[in-house]
């Protein structure tokens, strides 16, 4: 459903789009330059994205940040920041640039689309939801927009609405692979195996090839206790173009729960290069490199995250844990931990974990971690981070 940035892209790229030529009485006009420089640094972006160099994805975040902000107007340069923020796990900078892009252009269905993508990527499900629901009343037969409502109504627990979402559209459209997927899922997630594995093979009769199909078959037979065959099945899907990161992690931990660090360490560090700038991807591969005893790795990983997101719960967490456990350092370990909780982007299991965390430290150091400490001026957490504005 996302639209491929270079491709969709492309009149802008080789047109610069949006620059009209100056007026022949004002060769100089400022506008005329301001949207000139926009297009030149819009087109740096794209041309960054399309870089194999380690920073090209967050110079290319830069690039078009210079865009939107030289030329307000730009609808790319917002729609590519949003989905950029939303690969880097910022929401909320997601949907500002999202919402910025569907104020220029009203009811753009790839820019809602992945506004509502970013909603449930940061578990606002019900925002996705109304999203969604308000597109489908406008638009009753669009099937995309229904199969992703199924998706959400499956995350949210409502099998019977996501069923219902999954049969109209394969009522009317009998070779829907995503709709079959969506009602395979919803009888596996109901202990429905047998049905579910008639369905799966269904879609995959139609599209051997679906990434979400195989990653999806591979978490029902997960459940079911077929781990190799579930690993299999990730392995062919993360296989597929474009990447599916979700395949990826999943296979990653399947190696993590068999504490096989080092295969773990190798699909995330494939997953990093395949899809740059996803943090998970990122996050993952410092703790399979803590699990690998490779600690100092893995700092400098943690760090890298930090470096680039200032204030990533899973990093911020992760990062007080190896100070906590491997370092001896419980003063860095609590400043680490009270970041994070002052961020206000831990989810409520992880806060209170932290939580529990900051209260041992207390018991066993307390002048490392004392219950009130004076308020201090950002910077680096731990030599060589560089905690700072998010991509």
């Amino acid at each position: 459903m996302r639209r491929a940035l270079a491709a969709a892209l492309a009149a802008l790229w080789l047109a610069g789009a949006g620059c009209s030529p100056p007026p022949v009485v004002k060769p100089d006009d400022g506008l005329a330059r301001q949207k000139r420089a926009a297009v030149e640094k819009f087109n740096q972006g794209i041309r960054l994205l399309g870089s194999k160099k380690g920073t090209s994805y967050y110079e290319a975040v830069t690039a078009f940040e210079a865009a939107a902000a030289a030329d307000p107007e730009l609808f790319e340069a917002h729609y590519n920041l949003g989905v950029l923020y939303d690969r880097g796990n910022d929401y909320a900078k997601a949907r500002a640039a999202f919402v910025r892009a569907l104020d220029l252009k009203p009811g753009d269905r790839a820019a809602l689309f992945d506004l509502a993508s970013a909603a449930r990527r940061a578990g606002r499900l019900g925002e996705a939801v109304d999203m969604l629901e308000e597109l489908i009343e406008a638009r009753p037969d669009d099937f995309a927009a229904r199969n992703s409502l199924a998706v959400l109504y499956r995350l949210q627990g409502d099998h019977d609405k996501a069923i219902e979402q999954a049969r109209f559209v394969l009522d009317r459209d009998p070779r829907d692979v995503l709709a079959y997927n969506n009602l395979a899922t919803s009888f596996s997630e109901t202990d429905r195996h047998e049905m579910a594995e008639d369905l799966f093979r269904r879609a995959l009769a139609l599209s051997p090839d679906q990434a979400e199909v195989l990653n999806n078959l591979g978490l029902a037979r997960l459940r079911s206790g077929r781990v190799q065959e579930a690993l299999e099945m990730f392995q062919k899907a993360a296989a597929r173009e474009p990447p599916l990161p979700e395949a990826f992690l999943n296979a990653a931990a399947v190696y993590m729960q068999s504490a096989d660090y080092a295969r773990a360490a190798g699909v995330y560090q494939r997953l990093t290069q395949r899809v740059p700038g996803f943090l998970p991807g990122l996050v993952g591969l410092a703790v399979a490199q803590r699990g690998l005893g490779r600690i100092e790795e893995a700092e400098r990983s943690y760090q890298k995250v930090l470096g680039l997101d200032g204030q990533n719960p899973e990093s911020m967490f992760n990062l007080g844990l190896l100070y906590m456990n491997h370092r001896g350092k419980p003063d860095w370990a609590c400043e680490a931990f009270r970041r994070l909780l002052a961020s206000g982007r831990a989810e409520e299991a992880l806060a209170r974990r932290t939580r529990e965390l900051m209260e041992d430290l207390r018991l066993q150091n307390p002048a490392a971690c004392p219950a009130e400490a004076p308020a201090k001026a950002p910077g680096p957490l731990g030599a060589g981070s560089k905690p700072g504005a998010k991509p």
